[in-house]
């Protein structure tokens, strides 16, 4: 057993329990400063990547079944330029966390419509970190370890169930058919991929009473994936072609334009209506055009 883990238990067997949840993101915090283990994305479209299955209840089964207290934690590390874009998403089937940047500021997405949205200006392209934190009745979003948001929860009668886990956007066999419907909340499907860096996700379950609890604790790494840079370097920094207010997506085969949010097509964006028949969205800059243009 690691010392943070053993630390994270000695921390929690003492506590109360309004103060589960506080305990599990203060913990998850110190973690996420001496671990590192993530994606860069492209921002390209079906850009994603998938991590481990994330268990947001305590079994049945599990030891301390009269437990009075169960908090779970997913946590993460980010950094974008983007406003507004899908950061991480977790689907049961029937019940869905959402995380999501809304003009700079993040929000956090549950069943039944509950909504938390904590800080601003996390699009500038620095490293923030969100945990969000979840009881039976209580959810927490607390975003760089001070902006802490917090909702009462409907009480839960499902049993426990395993969440598969999306960071930057969903594979393409969600973006319609029968797979779209499976989704607990099909509506994230179109929501804008991110751009940028995600590490240190972090999943952490308490099951267990006040005073004795078991605490498992674990920093979980991409399975698979879609638009994921290999590369660090921000080829748009150098130079970026994109016109008419267009984002650059750094990519390992350079500056690429999305024209989805504007009215014009090609290569950096910039052919108004007549040329609106040629293939939209975005278009993938060459050497010669970058250097024609």
């Amino acid at each position: 057993m690691s010392g943070s883990k053993v630390a994270m238990q000695s921390a929690l067997y003492a506590t109360s329990q309004p103060e589960v949840v506080t305990s599990l993101v203060l913990a998850t915090s110190a973690m996420l400063l001496s671990t590192v283990a993530g994606v860069l994305l492209d921002g390209s479209p079906n850009s994603h990547a998938q991590f481990p299955p994330w268990l947001r209840y305590c079994p049945a089964r599990a030891p301390y079944s009269n437990r009075t207290t169960t908090a779970s934690t997913l946590s993460f590390d980010f950094e974008t330029r983007r406003a507004s874009c899908l950061v991480l998403y977790a689907d049961s089937g029937t019940e869905f966390v959402e995380v999501r940047l809304v003009r700079g500021a993040a929000r956090l997405r549950l069943g039944g419509g509950a909504v938390l949205e904590a800080g601003s200006g996390l699009n500038d392209g620095r490293t923030h970190s969100v945990v969000v934190g979840l009881t039976s009745d209580v959810a927490n979003l607390t975003v760089d370890r001070a902006s802490m948001q917090t909702l009462p929860l409907a009480s839960r009668t499902t049993p426990a169930a395993k969440f598969s886990v999306y960071v930057g956007g969903l594979p393409p066999e969600f973006q319609s058919g029968p797979r779209l419907d499976e989704l607990a909340a099909p509506s994230v499907a179109f929501q804008p991929s991110f751009v940028g860096s995600v590490r240190n996700v972090v999943y952490a379950t308490r099951c267990g009473s006040a005073t004795a609890a078991a605490v498992d604790n674990e920093v979980v790494r991409m399975m698979s994936g879609s638009g994921v840079r290999s590369g660090v370097d921000d080829s748009c920094a150098d130079y970026d072609p994109c016109q008419n207010s267009a984002p650059c997506l750094s990519t390992d085969e350079g500056p690429l334009c999305d024209c989805s949010i504007t009215d014009y097509v090609g290569p950096f964006c910039d052919l108004g209506w007549p040329f609106s028949f040629l293939n939209g969205g975005v278009t993938t800059t060459t050497e010669t055009s970058v250097h024609d243009h």
